[in-house]
C-alpha cells in the first residue's frame, strides 16, 4: 500500500509542477486532428514528394498508473506504464494517403514487477511491454465516399476501439464510408482480426474459433437528419458458422440500434432507448433491452437514470460499451441480468469534471457471474492545450452468494478495487 502512495504522489507532483507550462484551460489539442481520427479534409498535393512533406506527425500519449485489488482468489495487480500512439498519416495524392502508427505499453521504472503489471492490461499477460505497428492503412477519397484497407481503428457500436488503458484495440479490416445521404453515415467492412482488449498482445488475432474462418462483415448506419432525433444501428455476421477445425461457432450475429430523442423541456434533457442480441447457432438466441433518461441543472450538473435487461443467453459483442449500464468494462459476454444505476456529473469548474456512477445488476443465472454493485468516481481535469490529468477509483462488490460459488470452482467472482491516474499528453 506504501508504494502505491508513493507513486500516485509522484505523479500528481509531476503534473503540479507542470501546471504553468503551456496555455492552461486551452482547448485540448486545439485546432489539430486527434489521432485516429479521419483526415479526408486535408489539402491535396501535386506530387508524391509534396503528399509526403504535407503529412502530420502525431503523439497520443499516456503515463498510467494502475492498482487491482482483490478479496481472496486473484492476485492483486499494480504497473506504472507509459506509451501511447505515434502517428504519421500522409497529405493527399490524387484522393489517396496512407497512414503508418507505433503502438507501444511500456514498464516503467521499478515499482512493480512484471508479473503484477501483466493484470493490469498495461503489459502482456506475461508481463513483457506491448510494442507493435498497429496502424498501417491506405485511403482514398472519392467525393463523401472513403475507402480505407489496413489496420486501423474502428468506432461503431460493436466494434469500437475500448480506448480505457494505453492503448486502443485496433482492426485489420476493409471499410467503406459514404455521407452522400443528409444527417447519415453508412460504413460496410469486412474484418479478418483485431488486437483485443487494449492491445495487450503486441499483434493480431482472428479469433477463429468465434468469428468462424472467413471473418466477419458489418453495416453501420447513423442517421441526425431531424434535429431532436439521432438513430444508430449495426449489423455484424460472421462469414463462415465454422471455425478452422471445421465446428460450429456459437454466435453467428450481432445486431444492435439505439435512438436519442432530445426532450422537449429542461436543459439537454434526453432519452435514449437501446435494443440488441445476438442469434446462437445451437442454442437460444440473446437480447438486450434498455432505457435511459437523463437531464441538466444550472448548466452545470448532468443527472441520467438507466435500466437494462438481458435475456434468454448471453449477450456478446465484438469489442466496444453499448450498454448504458456497463460504463467501465466494455466487453462481453454479459449473463442474463437486470441491472439499473444513475450518474451525475458536476462541472464545478470550466476544465475539471467530477462523474459518479453507481449501478447494480442481478444475474438470471446459477453461475452469479454478473452479480454485483459498482461505484465509480471519475475525475478529469483538463491542464491545457496539449495535456489532461484523470484520476477514477472503482469499488465492484459481488453479492454474496456470487463468492460463494467462486470459493466453490461453480462460478460466480470476487470483489475488485481500480485505482487509476492518468496523465494524457497530445500533439
Amino acid at each position: 500500500m506504501k508504494r502505491d502512495l508513493v507513486v500516485s504522489f509522484a505523479i500528481l507532483l509531476l503534473f503540479c509542477l507542470g501546471y504553468n507550462a503551456g496555455d492552461a484551460g486551452g482547448s485540448l489539442g486545439g485546432s489539430k486532428v486527434p489521432a485516429g481520427a479521419d483526415s479526408a479534409h486535408a489539402a491535396q498535393s501535386g506530387s508524391v514528394t509534396d503528399a509526403l512533406k504535407n503529412g502530420r506527425f502525431s503523439a497520443d500519449l499516456k503515463l498510467f498508473h494502475m492498482v487491482r485489488t482483490f478479496d481472496k482468489v486473484t492476485p492483486d495487480a499494480r504497473a506504472l506504464a507509459g506509451g501511447g500512439i505515434l502517428k504519421y498519416e500522409s497529405g493527399g495524392f490524387h484522393g489517396a494517403r496512407f497512414g503508418l502508427a507505433y503502438y507501444g505499453s511500456h514498464r516503467l521504472g521499478g515499482f512493480y514487477s512484471r508479473t503484477e503489471g501483466a493484470g493490469t492490461s498495461l503489459l502482456q499477460g506475461n508481463g513483457d511491454d506491448v510494442r507493435f505497428l498497429g496502424e498501417a492503412y491506405l485511403q482514398y477519397d472519392m467525393g463523401r465516399t472513403t475507402f480505407r484497407v489496413g489496420r486501423q481503428r474502428l468506432a461503431t457500436p460493436l466494434m469500437g476501439d475500448l480506448y480505457q488503458r494505453i492503448l486502443p484495440t485496433v482492426y485489420e479490416t476493409a471499410i467503406i464510408t459514404n455521407r452522400d445521404l443528409p444527417g447519415t453515415t453508412v460504413q460496410a467492412g469486412y474484418v479478418a482480426s483485431y488486437s483485443g482488449f487494449a492491445s495487450r498482445y503486441s499483434g493480431f488475432d482472428d479469433n477463429n474459433e468465434q468469428w468462424g474462418d472467413s471473418g466477419l462483415v458489418y453495416v453501420y448506419v447513423k442517421n441526425s437528419l431531424v434535429k431532436t432525433l439521432s438513430i444508430r444501428g449495426e449489423y455484424v455476421r460472421a462469414v463462415s458458422d465454422t471455425d478452422h477445425s471445421g465446428m460450429t461457432i456459437p454466435v453467428k450475429d450481432y445486431r444492435y440500434v439505439d435512438l436519442r430523442y432530445d426532450l422537449p423541456f429542461g436543459t439537454e434533457s434526453h432519452l435514449k432507448v437501446q435494443y440488441g442480441g445476438n442469434s446462437y447457432n445451437n442454442a437460444p438466441d440473446s437480447a438486450l433491452v434498455g432505457i435511459r433518461v437523463g437531464t441538466t441543472f444550472f448548466n452545470m450538473i448532468e443527472a441520467a437514470l438507466f435500466l437494462d435487461r438481458i435475456y434468454d443467453n448471453n449477450f456478446e459483442v465484438i469489442m466496444s460499451s453499448p450498454m448504458y449500464t456497463d460504463w467501465q468494462q466494455g466487453y462481453g459476454l454479459y449473463e442474463p441480468s437486470t441491472g439499473f444505476g444513475g450518474l451525475v456529473m458536476i462541472r464545478p469548474a470550466k476544465d475539471l469534471k467530477i462523474r459518479i456512477v453507481y449501478v447494480d445488476v442481478s444475474s438470471d443465472t446459477d453461475k452469479l457471474v454478473d452479480d454485483f454493485s459498482e461505484f465509480n468516481l471519475d475525475l478529469k481535469y483538463r491542464i491545457n492545450s496539449w495535456s489532461r490529468l484523470r484520476i477514477s477509483y472503482s469499488m465492484k462488490n459481488q453479492s454474496d452468494a456470487s463468492e460463494r460459488l467462486l470459493m466453490a470452482g461453480k462460478g460466480g467472482r470476487e470483489d475488485r478495487n481500480d485505482l487509476r491516474i492518468i496523465c494524457y499528453i497530445n500533439f
